[in-house]
């Protein structure tokens, strides 16, 4: 396994660990027929792969099996390496069989991509770039989910392999029999007949299979392509002449390098994802009720860029949050935006001061202050808490070196004139030009310092509040109360200075 490829080893994760919500009616334990051939699931999990460089994009992908087992190998697990070296996460569900019980293998796909989504911030993913994935039977759940959900479950893409998609007469009637019984319901066959479910916000999809499929007639994924054609649903078919059925990753597929190379195509170019003005929010919240912890980055003797998402101080938290939204590269990103210039040079060359932090950003292009733009008030920065207080900060208690560095850098920041705005002009509903989204700095009036706290502005019924880590509460919260009377019961806080990312980049 290959470290250039995987962030680190694979994590199984419980679906259910308080108890599934329905059942199938099957006891006992998971049984493999043959190597890699899964059956008798009564304990689903979801094993996640994640990319090195993550892209911010995550896959779900649901084996096929024809809801009676599950193929993990070449409809499952054999696909990782490809897909984190994408810079994709991804994620293999081992999900329970039907028996009969159409819903069951359903509400596991709504909690596999529950899961997802709620470590967004800790796996590096944008949690509106998740998309679901299924071979055979296991692309009929995919694309249930697909037609079947709600806007927290709602996937935002689709990739199906030789899908079956619907329960009439063209279906696989291993699959209906396995999933709906021997004696299904005309409303049964309706519902779970996945091209009857199509609407104008279907996630867009993309489609292969081969003309030659003697287990699932073509004509399931083609007319699931149809349907979403009518509805004005970007998708993509790709038929293969010859190939059958089955073929999932393996190496003997006559067609494995186009359809990997169309589908890498489509997920590089193809998708398309909602343009938004505030991403910052949207990842920012990803990272509600994680666990406030000070001081997450100076565990280290040697000075290195370190990651922890799943424990955040109010400015990890932002850095977090910024390296994502920026796309491409996280850790990449996150350098650029922790150190000065991007490199890493010991413990000084770390942007400790805030103000330090955002002209940094200001100057490689990806923040703006917005509050120079909009604020006539100005302050003379007088930073010095960190050389003079050299004890409370082991690199610096003993390194006469790094206290000497640091002061060279206080020295350079204090003096410079910034726009900042004072607390008493903030009212409780915000300004016009603070956005959703804009990264908040308070400043304060303890004696070398510039900033006491940042967050992320959040407009809640009309009046502004903050996104934070919250050291008080000990973990990300949104505030209770307007921004503005946070400033207030703070006496030290005198006021804001706001920054905006800059760009996107959607990869």
């Amino acid at each position: 396994m290959s470290a250039m490829v995987f962030a680190q080893q694979p994590v199984e994760l419980v679906l259910w660990p308080d108890g599934a919500p329905n059942s199938n009616g099957l006891t006992g334990e998971e049984q493999e027929l043959q190597p890699n051939r899964i059956s008798n699931v009564t304990h689903p999990t979801l094993t996640v792969y994640r990319a090195a460089k993550s892209n911010g994009m995550a896959i779900i992908m649901c084996p096929g099996g024809g809801y009676s087992r599950l193929a993990m190998d070449h409809e499952g697990h054999d696909m990782a390496s490809w897909f984190c070296g994408q810079g994709i996460t991804y994620a293999v569900l081992k999900y329970r069989m039907p028996n009969g019980h159409g819903e069951v293998p359903l509400s596991d796909a709504k909690q596999a991509i529950r899961l997802v989504r709620q470590h967004a911030g800790e796996w590096q993913i944008d949690p509106y770039k998740v998309g679901i994935m299924g071979a055979s039977a296991g692309g009929h759940l995919a694309s249930t989910l697909a037609t079947c959900y709600d806007n927290e479950i709602r996937p935002d893409f689709q990739i199906l392999l030789y899908p079956v998609v619907t329960m009439q007469q063209n279906t696989h009637g291993g699959s209906r029999t396995a999933l709906l019984g021997k004696n299904p319901t005309a409303e049964e066959i309706r519902r779970f007949s996945n091209e009857l479910q199509v609407t104008a916000d279907t996630p867009q999809a993309f489609i292969a299979l081969s003309s030659d499929d003697g287990s699932v007639p073509p004509s399931n994924g083609v007319n699931y392509y149809l349907a979403l054609q009518k509805n004005n649903v970007p998708a993509s078919l790709h038929i293969y002449p010859t190939g059958g059925h089955g073929w999932g990753y393996r190496d003997n597929f006559t067609y494995k390098k186009e359809w990997t190379q169309e589908l890498e195509k489509w997920l590089k170019e193809g998708v398309v994802f909602p343009k938004e003005s505030n991403p910052v929010l949207r990842i920012g919240t990803g990272y509600l009720g994680t666990k406030y912890v000070a001081n997450t980055l100076d565990g280290e003797k040697e000075e290195k860029l370190i990651v922890q998402t799943q424990t955040v101080d109010c400015l990890t938290f932002i850095e977090y949050v910024l390296a994502q939204a920026l796309g491409s590269s996280f850790t990449d990103n996150l350098q650029k935006i922790r150190y000065r210039d991007g490199i890493i040079d010991g413990y000084p060359s770390r942007l400790h001061y805030t103000s330090d932090w955002i002209e940094n950003g200001v100057r490689q292009g990806f923040l703006t202050d917005v509050t120079a733009a909009h604020s006539s008030q100005t302050m003379k920065l007088a930073v010095s808490y960190m050389s003079t207080h050299a004890n409370q900060y082991k690199q610096l208690a003993g390194s006469p070196e790094n206290v000497k560095r640091m002061a060279g850098y206080e020295k350079a920041l204090s003096g410079k004139q910034v726009h900042w705005l004072p607390k008493a002009k903030l009212p409780d509903a915000g300004l016009p030009w603070i956005e959703a989204g804009d990264l908040i700095a308070i400043t304060t009036n303890q004696q070398g310092l510039d900033i006491a706290h940042v967050g992320i502005a959040d407009y809640q019924d009309g009046k502004l509040h903050l996104l934070h880590a919250s050291s008080s509460l000990g973990k990300v919260v949104i505030s209770d109360e307007p921004l503005s009377r946070m400033l207030s019961n703070h006496k030290s806080w005198t006021g804001i200075r706001v920054v905006r990312m800059s760009h996107t980049k959607n990869n």
